[in-house]
């Protein structure tokens, strides 16, 4: 789950984000910034999101390329605009009601690419363009909504969709939630739609379903709410939304790693984390705390979040910024989130060298094993200072195609492009003269003390 990019090289599909647990972005390329970029994942992308990735795309890569294999080419059904019947004669369409649609950013934007026919899949689009296509129809104000600005609204709906394959059918699931202008629930449910998979490589299956279920989600409001400008007038503002009212706290989009960097309570990670997050939760043992984006940059993958919690415990960067060849490094992380117990995972190795991949710029590589969820995670030395902030590892699945098996070749950034990064964006932190009567303990003592786990929600 990481994206970024600034140039995608030729090695860059051989590297994995060292893992949010986001779908697409779980097998994201490395690229010379030190980040992944969607975009330039999206090979990767279709044969991970067709295998093991998260359960809101649950299909199995191997079983979808049988049965189109077997499949005949048809035409393609585009986002037309959908009929409007199904309503009383009563019920004036297009309705005068001001609506704004939550529609998660990460659904919105969700391709992939298959290999086998050289084409980009874009379920993603075809769910926008059905959602618009529908909204147009039924709604004289209706628009597609950014939780951060202060566009104003009469009615408010939120819509997480769920797609799946399953024999031989693509299955789409919108569970929603109707707000007034207030923030009172008004109405809530889930409606689902089913279509073949024989033109899915056109994108009309994908179309299809989602015009179905869209649709009778408006049917569902315009016929239970009859809402018009007068009974829902434009009172509420965006802005002023809860954003927990709006995700799915059922569903984590991704999960990662953090740490405290001073003791005002502010966080640092990876900036693929957090991206496109809408709410993050900031766990610190028993303690949750909800974490605002402040800071974030996908040109060196970080980002700070604020809890606006006071700590005593944060963690120091070491003066002079010296990396050492051979010294040895703890790393803490909260991986595999859905698997593992959710205490943090502690794993020792080595700087092992100073650089990185080809072409990458202010990256070390270092051996102590990650996991998915550990990305963000601290690298800390023997002293207790921060060297780096884990941002990657190598995709070892695909360097084994290739005859190699590597093992621990893991990425971080440096701490002192961190460093430059806070200075950017005025955000505090400390820095000591190096600790040269530091052990293992003290290494360890420092991480396993500031580390906190995130998971972000849409």
């Amino acid at each position: 789950m990481s994206r970024i990019g600034q140039r995608c090289e030729a090695i860059a599909p051989l590297f994995l984000p060292a893992a949010s647990a986001r779908d697409t972005v779980a097998v994201a390329r490395l690229t010379a910034a030190g980040g992944a970029d969607a975009a330039t994942t999206a090979r990767a992308a279709g044969r991970a999101l067709l295998g093991n990735l998260e359960e809101k795309y649950t299909v199995r890569f191997r079983a979808v390329v049988v049965l189109l294999a077997l499949l005949g080419a048809v035409n393609c059904v585009h986002a037309r605009a959908p009929a409007r019947g199904a309503l009383p004669a009563d019920i004036k369409v297009p309705s005068d009601v001001t609506l704004a649609v939550y529609l998660p950013a990460s659904d919105r934007k969700f391709r992939f690419y298959l290999d086998q026919w050289a084409v980009w899949m874009e379920p993603g689009k075809a769910l926008e363009e059905s959602v618009n296509a529908t909204l147009k129809t039924y709604f004289e104000r209706a628009f597609i909504a950014d939780p951060a600005t202060d566009q104003p609204y009469g009615l408010l709906l939120s819509i997480h969709p769920k797609l799946k394959f399953e024999n031989g059918t693509i299955r789409q699931t919108m569970k929603y939630k109707v707000f007034g202008p207030h923030q009172e629930v008004l109405l809530e449910g889930d409606k689902q739609a089913t279509a073949g998979t024989g033109d899915v490589l056109e994108g009309g299956s994908f179309a299809e379903v989602s015009l179905q279920a869209m649709r009778q989600i408006v049917i569902e409001v315009l016929t239970r709410l009859r809402p018009d400008a007068a009974k829902f007038p434009v009172a509420g503002k965006l802005a002023d939304v809860p954003r927990e009212l709006l995700v799915d706290k059922d569903s984590p989009l991704a999960s990662g790693t953090g740490f405290f960097i001073n003791n005002a309570g502010q966080v640092m990670t990876a900036a693929h984390v957090v991206q496109d997050c809408v709410v993050v939760d900031v766990q610190r043992d028993d303690k949750k705390l909800s974490g605002r984006i402040v800071a974030s940059s996908n040109l060196v993958d970080l980002a700070v979040l604020d809890t606006g919690t006071p700590v005593a415990r944060f963690l120091p960067f070491r003066q002079s910024f010296e990396l050492n060849l051979g010294e040895p490094v703890t790393n803490v992380g909260f991986p595999l989130q859905k698997i593992l117990a959710p205490s943090a995972n502690l794993t020792r190795g080595n700087v092992s060298s100073r650089g990185a991949l080809a072409g990458s710029v202010g990256q070390f590589q270092f051996s102590a094993p990650i996991q998915p969820g550990s990305s963000g995670g601290p690298v800390v030395s023997d002293g207790g200072e921060l060297l780096g902030v884990t941002v990657a590892t190598l995709d070892v699945r695909r360097l084994i195609e290739t005859g190699a098996l590597p093992q621990n070749v893991n990425f971080a950034l440096e701490a002192h492009y961190a460093a430059m990064f806070l200075r950017k964006n005025h955000i505090a932190f400390t820095e000591l003269e190096p600790n040269r009567k530091g052990d293992i303990r003290t290494g360890n003592e420092a991480a396993l003390s500031t580390v906190v786990s995130l998971t972000c929600f849409q």
